[in-house]
């Protein structure tokens, strides 16, 4: 296991660490390109398909697909190049997109052809995404982890608060335009990973293990860690009522035939959190104990679902039930920068450096392998038990993971940074 201590002589501004805004302008294109489409694609599958259920697997089948290749792409990405990785990523989200809005303009794209096109781009975005997270861990300091995980999220949320609104805006100005605009993301993403300098190698190589004995390794590794095993699960169930509350607002305000840009603010508001959030997360990443906060955390994301439990009732307006669940979904954005910067800079901090790409892809995929069904089941649950009883049935989940947390003695005692490096996995 690698050392997760530094010298005090040797930390300093990760901003000027060699390589560090190269990545990070990377990281930022490829993320507003992803923030800027994602609602573009709910939309048109709505109008390609006009049903919510078809729609909803749109996205069940595009994240089926970029976890099944993520599965083996953190293998891949430790054991290559990782810059030549990003470079060919934005290309691929280059033609991906591009195509889109091609096919759009030209008023041939259909619902089977933009199911094909999603799922495949999701796919290489699943197998090739991890490098950017496995670069940064190479490019700063180990304790600098918990800061640094802050400002991304922090740039996600700031992102957001545009990217929604402006990819519904954009939509309303023709379909086709906000997947130009996120084509052109992805190009600049991939011209700034050129400028990442590679580091040189000190050494000759030695002989490496082949794809399976390094894809084993790394799976074996994490699930030989208690602490990571129970992450992973009740990740996972955090992650699935989470994503179904999210995709049951946003199928239930296409059937009420709500504005693109109302759509989009839904996801700017808990962007705005997010940012809140990520701010708190970086005054409090290296002074509070990581497992006592975690807890409060997801016990904080139950209390935010619930009041939606009384949106869009017989005695309800719907301008009031929007008002209400665009606030209760908006605070609820608050925790997950700190549970990011904390718990998943713990987990970054301990592992070797040497297998970040794997140790990325064992926590993301299993934390998100039910996840890729939150939209499907939204959109199958929504004409049966309508909104309310949907995000009972999501709620419900969301307690189950708290319940998961609250009762692992091992996450609860995590301490905070300046105590990672006795603490165990």
């Amino acid at each position: 296991m690698g050392a997760v201590t530094e010298a005090p002589a040797m930390r300093r501004s990760f901003w000027r660490a060699p390589n560090y805004a190269a990545w990070f302008t990377a990281d930022t294109a490829s993320a507003a390109g992803g923030s800027l489409r994602a609602l573009a694609v709910s939309l048109a599958g709505y109008a390609v398909s006009g049903s919510t259920a078809a729609a909803g697997w749109l996205g069940t089948a595009a994240l089926i697909a970029q976890q099944v290749a993520s599965v083996f792409g953190g293998t891949f990405v430790d054991r290559h190049e990782r810059r030549t990785l990003i470079v060919v990523n934005a290309a691929v989200g280059v033609c991906t997109w591009g195509s889109v809005a091609v096919l759009f303009a030209a008023r041939m794209l259909t619902y089977p052809l933009l199911l094909v096109i999603a799922t495949l781009g999701s796919a290489v975005s699943g197998f090739l995404g991890s490098a950017t997270d496995a670069m940064l861990r190479s490019i700063i300091g180990v304790r600098d982890y918990p800061k640094a995980l802050s400002l991304n999220r922090g740039r996600d949320a700031t992102i957001n608060i545009a990217g929604n609104p402006v990819g519904g805006f954009l939509y309303g100005v023709a379909p086709w335009l906000p997947f130009l605009v996120t084509a052109c993301l992805y190009a600049l993403s991939g011209a700034a990973a050129r400028r990442i300098r590679a580091p040189r190698k000190a050494h000759a190589p030695t002989a490496r293990p082949s794809f399976f004995g390094d894809f084993v390794g790394g799976w074996s590794w994490s699930l030989h860690k208690p602490l990571l095993v129970t992450v992973m699960i009740a990740a996972a169930v955090l992650n699935y009522g989470v994503n179904g509350v999210e995709y049951a607002i946003q199928l239930h305000l296409m059937q009420l035939d709500t504005s693109a840009t109302l759509i989009g603010a839904i996801g700017s508001g808990i962007a705005v959190t997010m940012l809140v959030g990520a701010f708190a997360a970086a005054r409090l990443s290296d002074r509070v104990p990581v497992g006592g906060c975690i807890c409060v955390s997801f016990v904080f994301l139950c209390v935010c679902v619930a009041p939606m439990l009384f949106a869009y009732g017989p005695s309800v307006s719907r301008g009031a039930s929007y008002a209400l669940v665009f606030v209760a979904n908006s605070v609820m954005g608050l925790p997950f920068p700190i549970i990011d910067a904390l718990l998943l800079g713990f987990v970054y901090a301990k592992a070797p450096t040497s297998m970040q790409g794997r140790i990325a892809v064992s926590l993301t995929v299993p934390a998100q392998a039910l996840s890729a069904f939150s939209s499907a089941s939204a959109g199958a649950l929504l004409p049966v038990l309508g909104f309310r009883g949907t995000i009972a049935v999501f709620l419900a989940t969301l307690a189950l993971s708290t319940v998961m947390v609250l009762c692992s003695a091992r996450i609860r005692r995590i301490p905070r940074a300046d105590g990672w490096g006795t603490a165990e996995l």
